[in-house]
């Protein structure tokens, strides 16, 4: 920890404090070996006031990608917060506690509860004029275009916004117009969108869980790509079962037979079968099928082309109890709506559709 003290000091990115706030400073383990310093903001945030500037909806961002665009360019900022300083006369409020002295940020650390909104906010502005063509999420920007010259001509404004604000990229993390690139956890081309390879593996090679936490990482590492899997709230519902506990209520979790099945079930479906969706053709219809049950709604987005079935979108979740209730005419009504509304931009570019 001495060592990244110093560095941190000789950089300029911190200095030593008087302050009477004290968030305690620990050491994690990177995948590299190498340590990463992590400052424990928890009480500091609980009395921070929320900035509810919005982050990006990745699901539609990933949507707006399959606009029929062939050429993308991913742009990574240089340890990005930290390109950022914080107001001189808020800097003694993030201190934090070391076993060598105290010390605060004057750049953006994370850990804030207000610096991925500020974050954003602020690349929001600086790449303002090129929304048509760019998408930031953080220190991740991504640049689509629908063929090579065009992308050169949008590449060059990106990067001139960022040079006109002094920003730095992480030359080593920089994808430069590429066919097919990783973005949020997928790999996008022109035509489908496939989870990446190693964040299915890492989620395949989970055991089976013994405690709430186990069970809740594998649910929500999972829920990510739900989209690429029929009927898979109907499959995870013993899960939720047990986990979906109030906090007075998370001493009865019970992992029995019927999760046990589930688990499997899931993982089976994550390796049995490359997974995959198509993006849609916008001069083609889309076609929605919609099927429900007493337990739960199914509903697939696809279109038909030259007599071959590409599949858009899988879309499932369970009733609730009042749900439960309504008529099979009002279940079938439901699951066109959610189908619909969790799909809206695929609609929107489409002239046409059926519902089946």
């Amino acid at each position: 920890m001495h060592l990244i003290i110093t560095k941190l000091l000789h950089s300029g990115l911190i200095r030593e404090s008087q302050s009477s706030y004290a968030a305690p400073a620990l050491l994690i383990k990177k995948k590299d070996n190498t340590w990463r310093l992590v400052i424990d903001y928890k009480k500091l945030n609980a009395i921070t006031i929320k900035d509810n500037y919005p982050l990006p909806n990745m699901e539609l961002a990933l949507k707006t990608l399959g606009a029929g665009y062939h050429f993308f360019s991913k742009l990574d900022l240089k340890s990005g917060f930290w390109q950022f300083p914080i107001n001189a006369k808020d800097r003694f409020k993030a201190a934090f506690i070391t076993p060598f002295g105290l010390y605060e940020w004057n750049v953006l650390p994370q850990g804030l509860r207000n610096a991925p909104p500020s974050f954003q906010r602020i690349m929001n502005k600086v790449l303002s004029s090129c929304i048509d063509f760019s998408l930031v999420y953080l220190d991740d920007i991504i640049i689509f275009s629908r063929t090579y010259r065009e992308h050169l001509l949008h590449l060059e404004k990106v990067l001139n916004g960022l040079k006109l604000h002094n920003l730095t990229l992480n030359s080593m993390k920089c994808q430069i117009a590429q066919q097919t690139i990783a973005y949020l956890g997928h790999a996008i081309s022109s035509k489908t969108i496939t989870p990446l390879p190693e964040k299915i593996k890492s989620i395949a090679l989970l055991p089976e869980p013994k405690s709430l936490a186990q069970a809740n990482r594998f649910i929500g590492g999972l829920s990510w790509y739900r989209k690429f899997i029929p009927q898979f709230a109907s499959i995870v519902a013993p899960i939720h079962a047990v986990t979906n506990l109030s906090k007075s209520q998370r001493y009865k979790f019970k992992w029995g037979d019927d999760q046990s099945k589930s688990f499997y079930d899931l993982k089976n479906v994550l390796t049995s079968r490359p997974l995959m969706l198509d993006f849609p053709d916008d001069t083609q219809p889309i076609l929605l099928s919609t099927n429900d049950s007493k337990a739960g709604l199914g509903g697939i987005l696809y279109q038909e082309i030259n007599d071959v079935i590409r599949i858009l979108y899988y879309h499932s979740k369970l009733l609730s109890s009042s749900q439960k209730r309504f008529h099979p005419i009002e279940l079938e009504a439901l699951a066109i709506f959610k189908c619909i509304t969790s799909n809206e931009i695929f609609f929107a570019r489409s002239g046409y559709y059926y519902f089946y």
